[in-house]
């Protein structure tokens, strides 16, 4: 899945987990992990079906969907 930071447009790749928090953007070599708060400074572009679900399942209502989302990778 590709996020996009709204305060500065950053394109960050992610991925869900099993630990907490279960998402976790990359910004080159390091990775952090994306509170459920957090996530109203993040909107998703790209993601697959089952991330989409994943994301629910884990609680990140604040994380929408960019105006240009598109289902994929």
């Amino acid at each position: 899945m590709t996020l996009r930071c709204k305060l500065d447009g950053l394109l960050l790749p992610a991925e869900l987990r099993c630990a907490d928090p279960p998402l976790v953007a990359y910004d080159g070599d390091e990775s952090f992990g994306v509170e459920a708060v957090e996530a109203s400074f993040y909107e998703v572009l790209s993601a697959t079906c089952e991330e989409l679900l994943g994301l629910e399942q884990a609680h990140y209502r604040l994380l929408r969907r960019a105006g240009e989302f598109v289902i994929g990778g």
